[in-house]
């Protein structure tokens, strides 16, 4: 797949990266180009072994190339992108990798579920945030019932963010973000799976449920046998 195939809708996350922060600064626009292709990982529209050039990327962008090489060598010190002869490419996770990312993804995301528990229980969280946190589980069962996996991955990443924020621990929520986006594609092919979607639909209203009743102990349980029962549908799948 070349790199062109991903152009129109960068442009359009562009316009909206490129409005953030000071204009006309090379590092502004660096910042804003590894917003923008953050965004596309996150979304999973990028394919492991994609190519990706400074060239391509730049028209695409509106920029010059050196902030696009500033974003594509944070990109790969983030482990997403590897170098090659020509630019760089999605770097693609090995059965092993994809095992123990997994792995560490259910202890994050548990120990994430648990801490929002706590603040739920110490009467931390507004009402607003456990709606919102709610409203998102809602989004991915709407998505799940028109069928869409790419809608459906979008608005899963969506509810796992709702809950993985972690005011009280950024570090925590930015471990996250860097699983998140690694594993991406695998969320788009699990959920392509309708009897695995159907089961992520209930599993999400068990881990709203712990953290609406303050129980982190339950909050953390749901969480992690969530993100285990994830890693055996893509083990049935691949």
């Amino acid at each position: 797949m070349q790199c062109m195939s991903i152009l129109p809708t960068l442009e359009s996350h562009a316009r909206y990266a490129l409005s953030v922060g000071t204009r006309g600064t090379e590092s502004s626009s660096a910042q804003a180009v590894y917003v923008t292709l953050r965004r596309r990982f996150a979304d999973g529209d990028l394919a492991p072994a994609e190519r990706l050039t400074e060239t391509a990327l730049a028209q695409a962008l509106g920029v010059s190339r050196t902030p696009v090489r500033e974003a594509l060598g944070r990109l790969q010190a983030d482990g997403l992108v590897v170098p090659t002869a020509r630019g760089v490419v999605v770097a693609t996770l090995s059965s092993d990798e994809i095992e123990q990312i997994y792995e560490l993804r259910a202890v994050l995301e548990g120990l994430a579920a648990a801490q929002t528990a706590r603040r739920q229980a110490a009467g931390l969280i507004a009402p607003a945030e456990i709606r919102g946190i709610q409203d998102a589980a809602d989004e991915v069962e709407q998505a799940v019932s028109e069928g869409d996996a790419k809608r459906s991955a979008r608005a899963n990443l969506a509810f796992h963010r709702a809950f993985g924020h972690s005011p009280s621990n950024p570090f925590l929520e930015d471990a996250l973000h860097r699983v998140w986006d690694r594993i991406a594609v695998s969320t788009v092919s699990n959920l392509q799976d309708r009897a695995w979607a159907k089961t992520v639909i209930t599993q999400h209203q068990e881990i709203c449920q712990a953290i609406v009743n303050g129980d982190e102990n339950a909050a953390r349980r749901a969480a992690e046998e969530h993100i285990h029962a994830a890693l055996q549908t893509y083990r049935a799948v691949h």
